[in-house]
């Protein structure tokens, strides 16, 4: 009697011996992608290389941890519609090692009245009566408060300070006498090869 099996075929079939081929081919992608991801190459010709760590200070804090400095010299309180006071605070490059870096001047405020005052700063400037005068001025005169976000114009090389003086305002206008903020001044640094 005639067998009516089909004919075993053999596992390294063609289909089969692709389908391998085909993972083989995408293991060895992925494992080339994975390995260029963490490499990295630079030229480098001449001149000294340094290593370091960038510190800016705020006034007198000295390498202090944490990196935040409540400001005593820019008394807001009982700042009516229509005032300005003003401080200067000085920023010093405290880094370790050679290293320069330049820096924004960023300010944030909370509340409604947070968003109706008004800065002006001036980088080597100084506090005449309840403004800043002289300097150079960061950004604009009368900016926001609320989201000013500047470059200082400079950068710091080591040991090397500059005064930076801050006058806020609250405009004339119509607001709650009880209105209260929370106002924070940040300076992130970036090294500056």
């Amino acid at each position: 009697m005639p067998s009516h099996r089909a004919p075993r075929g053999s596992w390294f079939g063609r289909g089969r011996t692709r389908a391998l081929l085909s993972a083989g081919l995408l293991v060895g992608m992925g494992a080339v992608a994975t390995s260029a991801y963490w490499t990295t190459e630079d030229t480098f010709s001449g001149g000294p290389i340094n290593a370091g760590a960038i510190h800016l200070d705020l006034a007198n804090n000295v390498r202090v941890k944490p990196e935040t400095y409540g400001w005593g010299g820019l008394a807001l309180s009982n700042l009516a519609p229509g005032d300005t006071r003003a401080a200067v605070l000085p920023v010093t490059n405290n880094s370790r090692g050679a290293v320069t870096f330049s820096y924004r001047i960023q300010a944030s405020a909370t509340g409604t009245l947070g968003g109706a005052l008004q800065v002006t700063v001036r980088r080597g400037g100084g506090v005449t009566g309840t403004t800043c005068t002289g300097g150079t001025l960061v950004g604009g005169a009368n900016a926001s408060l609320n989201g000013f976000d500047q470059p200082a114009g400079a950068s710091l090389a080591p040991t090397q300070a500059h005064d930076i003086c801050v006058q806020v305002t609250r405009p004339a206008g119509v607001l709650p006498a009880s209105s209260t903020s929370n106002i924070t001044f940040t300076f992130p640094a970036s090294q500056v090869p």
